[in-house]
């Protein structure tokens, strides 16, 4: 079953590849935030970031990831196998996708909307924790869907792509 499924995972590499960015955008859209707002009852700085600011931040997160992912990636074989398929996950693509939900949570959230930035990226954290359990599942078929739909609608368009 695995082999059948490497062909597939082999011959959409880019769209696999556009999955990934997809997720690391989302993780980092989640997560931007750089501008500094003072309150008024006392002098302590809460960082804030604008949604335009956050899906700009977080895109190129993810765009930086895909890129990253990809040169890994590309050091696989055409036909690879399901040990070196683990030793991708475990070695690139999970630290590489974790790093980029990771830096998009890091960015914060605009004003008012930290529960839809949070379970945004709490469907990424779950997606690639089925991905790390089995990472057979990167030759069935794009691995970020559920998180795409949500992404994609926030405008977190770089993040998982093809899901």
């Amino acid at each position: 079953m695995l082999k059948r499924r490497l062909p597939r995972f082999t011959a959409n590499r880019p769209t696999w590849l556009v999955l990934t960015g997809m997720l690391i955008l989302g993780a980092g859209a989640a997560g931007c935030g750089s501008s500094n707002k003072s309150t008024s009852a006392s002098t302590t700085t809460i960082a804030s970031i604008t949604k335009a600011e956050f899906l700009a931040k977080g895109n190129a997160i993810c765009t930086q990831g895909n890129q990253k992912l990809g040169a890994a990636q590309s050091a696989l074989p055409n036909n690879p196998s399901h040990a070196q398929i683990t030793a991708f996950v475990k070695s690139a693509f999970g630290p590489g996708i974790q790093s980029q939900i990771d830096e998009i949570r890091a960015l914060g959230a605009p004003p008012g909307e930290h529960g839809t930035v949070t379970s945004i990226l709490n469907v990424a954290q779950t997606d690639l924790s089925k991905i790390e359990s089995n990472p057979a599942l990167l030759a069935s078929g794009p691995p970020f869907v559920d998180f795409a739909k949500l992404a994609h609608s926030y405008g977190l368009t770089a993040c998982a792509r093809n899901s």
